[in-house]
């Protein structure tokens, strides 16, 4: 195993941001470059709505049932996003389970409407010098949906479009078949839930 200590410059930095779009808060951490992808799951994120400063009790929480054993190693998306009330598309983030966030329209700093990012394929987090995300013992991932700078206190500030999805891959990605009928039926709303 491959790894790489990014503490001093974590610490340093006060936040280490290795791409335009992948950043990380944790100050403590090792890049681990070991193993292969063996699984993935597409979620649907169609009309999810971004609101809030990062853990506002208003925000939505998405979770998805990937194994309690599960191991992310990388993130592809291609998602549509509108943003409301003077915000600017590099200001809606996606946070996965507190440890990495990610913003797909970074490089627009301002308004948009029905704008279309797409990773152009699966970015794997330890090449953008990022930890993997790791799932707690409940086999949940949790992904929030907040705003990096909030516009409008209690507001959406952008929507996340018809056509918007993520798609996780790395290790031991096994959703319940609960989960698969959901995702299925586009049913994802039933694992929303706001703060």
């Amino acid at each position: 195993m491959k790894a790489i200590a990014l503490t001093a410059v974590a610490a340093a930095a006060g936040l280490a941001t290795a791409s335009p779009f992948m950043s990380t808060g944790l100050t403590e951490y090792t890049v681990d470059t070991a193993g292969t992808a063996t699984s993935s799951m597409t979620i649907d994120i169609s009309g999810i709505d971004s609101w809030d400063a990062q853990l506002a009790a208003g925000n939505t929480i998405l979770d998805v049932f990937v194994s309690d054993a599960a191991v992310i190693t990388g993130i592809s998306w291609n998602v549509n996003l509108t943003t409301y009330n003077g915000s600017w598309a590099s200001e809606a983030v996606l946070g996965f389970e507190g440890q990495i966030n990610l913003t797909p329209g970074s490089a627009d700093g301002f308004s948009v409407s029905n704008a279309n990012y797409n990773s152009g394929g699966v970015v794997d987090i330890s090449d953008a010098g990022l930890p993997n995300i790791t799932v707690g013992a409940d086999g949940l991932l949790t992904i929030e949906f907040f705003e990096s700078f909030d516009d409008v206190t209690g507001a959406a500030d952008a929507t996340w479009l018809a056509g918007s999805s993520i798609t996780i891959v790395g290790q031991n990605i096994v959703p319940a078949p609960a989960s698969l009928a959901l995702l299925g039926l586009g049913g994802i709303a039933a694992g929303r839930r706001r703060r």
